[in-house]
């Protein structure tokens, strides 16, 4: 008995290197590739009725994982910008001033236009945004 406990605790202290290598190589085969880019994306000027333009512009992360399984691209919405809002008047800066941290935190929320709500009492401008949105989550998207 003793025997055969010592012949098989040399085997596997002999067979333990062999069983790393292998299990080396197998994690070798399956390793994975990540490549991240990030691009902006504007979407066009929407019209907000009379009281101007309203236009989104997007920070988005492209992340491509390449496996021996094949490869994959996520993008991910990881800021928003509107660098043209309506500020003509004191009321539409007002109104811009308070609605537009609300969309954009929306946009990020949601990374899509189908679920941003709209803002009470800046429905012309949440329109817009909501519009400029789509285009540039298109444009995005042929990134």
């Amino acid at each position: 008995m003793q025997r055969a406990v010592k012949a098989l605790s040399t085997i596997a202290v002999v067979a333990l290197p062999f069983v790393n290598v292998a299990s080396r190589a197998a994690a070798a085969a399956t390793a994975v590739k990540r490549k991240t880019v990030w691009k902006r994306v504007a979407g066009p000027q929407a019209q907000a009725d009379r009281w101007g333009y309203v236009q989104v512009v997007l920070i988005v992360r492209k992340t491509t994982t390449t496996s021996s399984a094949g490869s994959k691209v996520t993008r991910r919405i990881t800021g928003v910008t509107v660098p043209v809002y309506p500020d003509h008047t004191g009321r539409s800066q007002f109104i811009s001033e308070n609605s537009l941290p609300i969309l954009i935190s929306e946009a990020l929320r949601a990374q899509t236009h189908a679920n941003v709500d709209l803002v009470s009492g800046a429905t012309y401008t949440s329109e817009a945004f909501t519009q400029s949105l789509q285009s540039a989550i298109l444009k995005a998207k042929k990134v």
